[in-house]
């Protein structure tokens, strides 16, 4: 794996030649001209055989392909032992929630400052070890929804020692801790958190707005949990657990039509 004095390697698995060109080009010419490009491979069995001999540190990953999607691949090389990076065409529904369980996705035609932004990310992973060991990513239940066209219900979420693979429904609420978030979930009814390097303005994308509303800067909060609102001088309310959340004076009304008119949560 790369370090502070060594280059970022690096493995381009697309099944078009010319994406797989333009994506080498963009890396070395407008992003790092240091980054080893260890191999390209067009089919998931030549990312497969090319993945044993250079061991790379990190994978950009057309998600359609034929034969084997990108997620059924990484289901079927599990344990894995780098980093993932989707680059693709893909921006269905589900693609919102790929973005948790890799380092990034870069959708076509690529973006430079979006594929930037991507390898800084990706280093800065590497170098602080901030995921947990290599092999954790679990991504057999996402092949399975994506396999089946199942609405997914669960985003894994990482942070510096562990990963927990969490539905929707255990959410509790998301608190933005700066460029951060802590969220809050229940495991085994008990109420855990784990920060993450996410902001919550992404979860507030990647959670299902028929279940999840900001209501104040800093927090983002499962509906179904809500057990109380009060309008005080200080709007609050308090969620099952005893847990007691502030309302922005801004988002209270709003709260409160959402409440009202917010369609049922289906998993």
């Amino acid at each position: 794996m790369a370090n502070s004095d060594t280059p970022l390697s690096v493995l381009l698995v697309d099944d078009e030649i010319e994406a797989c060109r333009n994506l080498k080009t963009i890396l070395l010419e407008y992003i790092d001209p240091t980054i080893n490009i260890v191999g390209v491979a067009f089919n998931t069995a030549e990312a497969e055989k090319q993945l044993q001999i250079h061991n790379p540190d990190a994978v950009f990953l057309d998600i359609e392909m034929p034969n084997e999607n990108a997620f059924q691949f990484l289901e079927r090389v599990s344990p894995i032992h780098f980093e993932v990076v989707f680059v693709t065409a893909y921006d269905e529904y589900a693609i919102k929630a790929f973005k948790l369980n890799a380092v990034d996705y870069i959708l076509k035609p690529i973006s430079i400052t979006e594929l930037a932004n991507a390898v800084v990310k990706l280093k800065e992973r590497i170098r602080y070890k901030s995921l947990l060991n290599p092999g954790n990513n679990d991504f057999s239940e996402i092949s399975k929804q994506i396999t089946s066209k199942a609405k997914l219900n669960k985003i894994s979420l990482k942070g510096n020692n562990n990963v927990e693979l969490v539905g929707f429904r255990d959410i509790l609420y998301v608190e933005a801790c700066g460029k951060y978030s802590k969220v809050f979930f229940l495991k085994n009814n008990n109420v855990i958190d784990i920060l993450t390097s996410y902001a919550i303005s992404d979860y507030e994308e990647l959670l299902p707005s028929e279940l999840f509303y900001r209501i104040h800067k800093s927090y983002l909060i499962n509906c179904e949990q809500i057990k109380q609102i009060y309008k005080e001088d200080s709007s609050s309310l308090v969620m099952h657990h005893g847990i007691t959340i502030p309302i922005s004076r801004r988002r209270f009304p709003s709260l409160l039509e959402f409440l009202q008119s917010k369609p049922p949560y289906h998993d």
